[in-house]
């Protein structure tokens, strides 16, 4: 191929770009860390009617169709896991120590577990009613806008916080919920994006 006057000979051919990755499908996990681990399990297990497929002191998950709640028990996953059989690491997710030490003051360090050590007992759970929060926002899928009113109407009958409710421009309808760490959740229909 002839070299166009002026340009510069590299000595390399002309670098393909990379081909993009396959479409991500959709959000596997939501996480949520938690205060108390038993008592937002149980939480979670009576007020959406469903029971957690994975429950060890450092978390607990729950299935819904294609994408799972995971609640962490706060702080217990800061360190890497590595997993056995030489299969890899997990690397440490959730608050760093300065935001553990603003969500709980006498937050002590000691108190995480690895994934290896999912079977032992957390030696000091932090108390639910320490102050600070996260207030993560998460939502939860149903079909139509009367799926929502009967998701109000359970959490008044399980006397759940309901924070707020929403009457979305394309149909849709929000109820707002708080959990017991001051987390808002959401059940919402379809109606309230372009996409849902």
């Amino acid at each position: 191929m002839a070299q166009q006057p002026g340009a510069k000979d590299t000595g390399t051919p002309e670098q393909s770009h990379p081909r993009p990755p396959p479409p991500i499908t959709h959000i596997l996990e939501t996480c949520l860390q938690v205060k108390d681990l038993k008592a937002s399990t149980a939480f979670y297990r009576d007020i959406l009617n469903v029971q957690p497929f994975l429950d060890t002191p450092r978390m607990s998950g729950f299935s819904f169709a294609q994408t799972t709640l995971l609640l962490f028990q706060l702080g217990a996953t800061a360190a890497d896991s590595h997993m056995p059989d030489n299969r890899g690491t997990i690397p440490g997710h959730g608050p760093t120590q300065n935001i553990l030490d603003l969500l709980l003051p006498a937050y002590n360090t000691t108190t995480s577990i690895s994934a290896s050590e999912e079977d032992s007992k957390v030696s000091s759970s932090p108390s639910p009613s320490t102050p600070g929060s996260l207030h993560q926002h998460f939502c939860f899928a149903v079909p139509s806008p009367d799926d929502v009113s009967a998701w109000e109407q359970w959490f008044k009958e399980k006397k759940v916080k309901v924070l707020g409710k929403v009457e979305w421009p394309r149909g849709g309808r929000s109820v707002y919920f708080a959990d017991l760490d001051g987390n808002v959740g959401e059940v919402a229909s379809r109606g309230i994006w372009g996409h849902y």
